[in-house]
């Protein structure tokens, strides 16, 4: 009897040992599933700030809406760079706050859970940051609350009176331009002094060591004229020469690739440039797609070079590529509320430019887009809605890049897996016809045949098969 009990605990033992052996596998086959799921076209993407026209949708789920997001480390995870009253200054911090570990992590599986292609990056600040003087930094009521360094620090850029530097500012009272009745947001930062340098680099360690973040976005990248000018609105002098600047932004990238692997991803703002010295250590531009007028559109030219710079960049930059197109939405009203706001962004007009620029994207590159709100306006930048035409299942793209249909100049036609993608600057209305009915995502219709008007776009979902 006795050893038919053993007999029993050692047959029941080894069932369990099996059942924990699937389960395992059927875990382990779950998280090489998500982990290698493809994301899903169109891919958008957050800068740095959000959705507003979905608000009963829970903050977590629409960051989630997103492929990639950038912006600081606490809006993305609730986690801050480790700073205390004895040492308040962002900047000089190279950690991250061990106490806020925990609570991000958790909030990472969280957004992981809800969309595992989702990639965070933090912007790391190179080029300007907040500034308060000694005096007004006795005035503040929360030792957080002061400046990126200290007043007195090497590491602000200053004049020839050796004054900082304003390097941004916000239009408060809507005249079109930044002056002294307006509200300075930032001042120029010295990213020539090593020392400073070095902060930016081991910044970009404690991120990729944290294992929360994916990579880190570098504001305002250029390689063809320094960025350092003597005041918000005049260019026409700088503090650093373009050759200085470029040399720092070069062993800033060079210092960084040395010190992570090979799969940290590095994002840059040049706008509409091409940055071929910088692309050996780059995965992706943000263009960042500035227009001079708030309340236009693009031009033909405009237009022309996001397409010649997107195509570059998905050629030559550092893979994986993560190239983010951003276009503006035209602005009617300056000084605009939030319900002003989210009306504009979904007027007719604004609908079309959001198309115009969607398709752009998916017919040019394999990376991600943004329609949102046009920097001039004094509100966040960057704001958006959240387009039903964004929500579009057409799977990956089957069809090379920049593919023109039926050789018309101007209009380009790309498949996917779920269907087709049709953008048009041509300068007149064309017509796209289909061997069998497809649903026009914009239009809603079912047909073989539409036409798609100038500097506009759809996507085109095939019939669903047995």
């Amino acid at each position: 009897m006795g050893d038919t009990k053993i007999e029993s605990r050692a047959i029941a033992a080894k069932i369990f040992r099996v059942k924990c052996l699937i389960l395992l596998l059927v875990f382990s086959a779950i998280a090489v599933i998500a982990e290698e799921a493809d994301r899903g076209y169109p891919s958008i993407f957050q800068a740095w700030n959000g959705v507003e026209n979905r608000p009963k949708v829970s903050e977590p789920h629409r960051l989630t809406l997103h492929d990639l997001a950038f912006a600081h480390p606490y809006a993305l995870l609730g986690i801050s760079w480790n700073i205390s009253e004895a040492q308040p200054y962002a900047g000089l911090a190279t950690a991250l706050n061990p106490s806020q570990l925990k609570a991000a992590q958790q909030r990472k599986q969280q957004l992981l859970s809800l969309n595992p292609n989702l990639l965070l990056l933090v912007e790391i600040r190179c080029r300007d940051a907040k500034y308060l003087s000694r005096e007004n930094e006795n005035q503040v009521e929360n030792w957080w609350a002061v400046g990126f360094y200290p007043p007195n620090s090497p590491y602000w850029l200053k004049d020839s009176n050796g004054k900082p530097v304003v390097g941004w500012g916000e239009d408060t009272n809507g005249n079109g331009q930044i002056d002294e009745n307006d509200r300075v947001l930032s001042y120029l930062i010295d990213f020539t002094n090593p020392e400073m340098q070095n902060l930016m680099i081991n910044q970009a360690v404690a991120l990729e060591r944290s294992g929360l973040f994916d990579g880190i976005m570098l504001d305002w990248w250029n390689e063809d004229y320094a960025t350092s000018s003597v005041g918000v609105d005049d260019w026409s002098a700088t503090i650093l020469t373009s050759t200085a600047e470029l040399e720092a932004r070069l062993t800033i990238l060079r210092k960084i690739r040395e010190q992570v692997d090979d799969d940290f991803l590095i994002l840059v703002n040049a706008n509409m440039r091409q940055i071929p010295k910088s692309a050996p250590y780059v995965n992706g531009i943000y263009m960042e797609c500035y227009k001079p007028e708030y309340n236009e559109g693009y031009n033909l030219d405009q237009i022309l070079q996001m397409e010649k710079t997107l195509l570059w960049a998905e050629q030559h930059l550092k893979e994986p590529r993560i190239n983010c197109l951003e276009g503006w939405r035209v602005v009617t009203d300056y000084m605009v509320d939030l319900n002003t706001r989210v009306a504009e962004r979904n007027n007719p007009e604004n609908q079309q430019w959001m198309r115009m620029i969607t398709t752009l994207s998916l017919t040019h590159s394999d990376g991600y887009v943004l329609f949102g709100d046009d920097n001039a306006i004094p509100v966040p930048d960057h704001l958006h809605n959240w387009y039903d035409f964004w929500n579009a299942d057409l799977g990956q793209p089957i069809q090379e890049k920049a593919r023109q249909y039926q050789g018309l100049a101007g209009l380009f036609i790309r498949e996917f897996e779920n269907g087709w993608v049709v953008y048009n600057r041509s300068g007149t209305t064309r017509t796209v016809t289909f061997d069998a009915p497809v649903i026009g995502i914009n239009s809603g219709k079912r047909h073989s045949r539409y036409e798609i008007p100038d500097f506009d776009g759809e996507i085109f979902l095939k019939p669903l098969t047995d």
